[in-house]
């Protein structure tokens, strides 16, 4: 096992190397991405309250024990209490959470903002299906705010209801244009190819937000790694610097230096920064990315230490209610000793949330299990949106080279490769598309007008 998950690391290590090189696939063969009909004008600045902050919370707590009938109270302490995860990833606060829009819906059932809350924890928890029905209780109680719509885009994005996922999303866009919408619109133009377009409404969505809001910084991140998957190494740095100089701890644009440093081959530097960012909020993410650098140094103790740290956090996670069958589905298929537990998992994810994601989960884990033709239906419906995700294309490429398609194999695995001149002009242009039921974008007079 230890020769197959360093061989491994090294693979996805110098694919690290390569996908800040360029990840352009040829266009002419792709899906069109989405058009959205982004508005014309400036956005209001999303005015995000700290309420994330320990304080807040627990000001809220010591206010509702005097005032336990405060229904509004219960629902911004829930929000508060999601937003703490997001900062610590802490998954006991979801029952907390859980428990205090409970409180808040016992008393007023149509409480807006506590459906809300209960639509974006059960986001946070996988249960997409369960945050389709919350997401459609909020809007029937209030259609003209924006926040119902982005919970039923991101739940059909991870049920596989793409067209759907769109049509909320342009609706959310229509409502509010903000950092929270613009997000949006970027992930789902990075899911059918469009970088360029992805990059361009991250960077409205970071321009659209309160700067000092965590939200606002989380944008720049996500703007970082667009920039460091399309083949910028060097603006995807200035992204992640960018938000550290507006908040020093803010973990997520530390890591995005780390991940910088591995694509360098700065190991040493990468995992220093990586154990800081470990020890500081030990994601799943994280962790892997530590023990994958420590393979890749040699160090195969310190790797089995965090791999064997991914599985208690997410156990931890699993006992907080998270859905985590498609997380640990594709770590066991990289790191387990069963494939055929991987499958098992990897087939309970894709039955509840069939994304492309899901798909490549399970060709991966049907690949590790020696069932090639299967694996390779998957993973073709994993591409069949035209991501360009460097991953997808290694997956099939192995795939296809089991199944002795040199053609299919050599296809795949040049694909990270291809048009590098390409990738570094793509953020500088915007293609026409259409795609689903939504209007072409309009031409922008002028850069700073929406």
């Amino acid at each position: 096992m230890h020769a197959l998950v360093r061989w491994r690391s090294e693979v996805l290590f110098l694919i690290a190397l390569v996908i800040f090189a360029a990840t352009v696939l040829w266009r002419s063969l792709q899906p069109p991405a989405p058009a959205f009909d982004l508005p014309q004008r400036n956005p209001r600045p999303f005015e995000a309250a700290n309420t994330g902050n320990p304080a807040t919370i627990g000001q809220l707590q010591d206010y509702l024990r005097a005032n336990p009938d405060d229904t509004t109270a219960y629902a911004t302490l829930g929000l508060s209490l999601l937003q703490q995860v997001r900062e610590t990833s802490d998954p006991i606060l979801y029952t907390q959470a859980e428990q205090a829009f409970a409180e808040a819906l016992t008393r007023d059932p149509q409480h807006f903002e506590a459906l809300v809350g209960q639509g974006m924890l059960a986001l946070s928890r996988h249960q997409f299906t369960e945050a389709l029905a919350w997401g459609e209780q909020a809007r029937s109680v209030n259609p003209h705010n924006a926040q119902p719509y982005g919970i039923l885009g991101d739940a059909y994005t991870e049920l596989g209801q793409y067209p759907e996922a769109a049509a909320a999303i342009q609706q959310m866009v229509d409502v509010r244009p903000d950092v929270r919408s613009y997000s949006r619109v970027s992930y789902q133009r990075e899911l059918h190819g469009d970088v360029a377009g992805a990059i361009e409404a991250m960077e409205r969505a970071a321009r659209a937000g309160n700067p000092n809001a965590e939200e606002t910084l989380w944008a720049r991140v996500q703007l970082g790694h667009l920039y460091f998957n399309s083949g910028d190494l060097a603006r995807a740095e200035a992204e992640y610097i960018h938000a550290l100089e507006t908040r020093a701890d803010y973990v997520p644009a530390f890591a995005g230096v780390a991940r910088v440093r591995a694509a360098q081959g700065n190991t040493t530097e990468a995992i220093e920064f990586y154990t800081l960012i470990v020890d500081r909020l030990p994601l799943p993410e994280y962790a892997i990315a530590l023990g994958d650098l420590y393979t890749v140094s040699g160090d195969t103790t310190s790797a089995e230490q965090q791999y064997k740290l991914v599985h208690t956090i997410q156990q931890l996670n699993k006992n907080a209610g998270m859905n985590t069958d498609l997380e640990m589905a594709l770590f066991l298929a990289d790191y387990g000793d069963s494939p055929t537990e991987a499958v098992q998992q990897a087939r309970a994810a894709y039955a509840q949330r069939p994304s492309i994601h899901a798909a490549d989960v399970l060709a991966w884990a049907l690949y590790q299990q020696g069932h090639y033709a299967e694996a390779w239906q998957y993973s073709q419906e994993a591409l069949r949106l035209g991501t360009r995700d460097a991953l997808f294309h290694f997956h099939a490429g192995m795939i296809a080279a089991a199944l002795d398609d040199t053609a299919a194999a050599h296809h795949h695995y040049s694909r990270p490769l291809q048009s590098i001149h390409t990738s570094q002009c793509a953020t500088h242009r915007r293609q026409p598309h259409s795609w689903s039921n939504l209007q072409p974008q309009k031409e922008r007079p002028n850069d700073h007008q929406l």
